[in-house]
């Protein structure tokens, strides 16, 4: 199942350390239809919508990039989704086109 590819952010993307590529996606909220990064500082919890923000691309990758949050991300195929942070443990290196 591939994702739509127009709600990738491919600015940023993380090198996980099983070799996988996964970039920030756009989640649809379901009960607003709202189409938004969704970023959370972390910790217990971070996995939910009342734990985490819903936000632009620019804010995505201030957050992600300089502040530590993490994001919402999935591999271009689809196959692998999660949450993912500079300094979290399944991830190798960040690549930041042009940032």
């Amino acid at each position: 199942m591939s994702i739509h590819q127009e709600r990738v952010s491919r600015r940023v993307s993380f090198i996980l350390k099983n070799g996988l590529e996964v970039f920030p996606v756009m989640m649809k909220r379901r009960d607003t239809g709202n189409l938004a990064f969704r970023v959370s500082r972390g910790g217990t919890g971070g996995n939910t919508l009342a734990c985490g923000e819903e936000v632009d691309e620019e804010t995505m990758l201030r957050k992600v990039l300089d502040l530590g949050f993490a994001v919402r991300c999935a591999s271009l195929d689809g196959s692998t989704r999660g949450l993912y942070r500079i300094a979290g443990r399944a991830v190798h290196e960040v690549v930041a086109e042009g940032l």
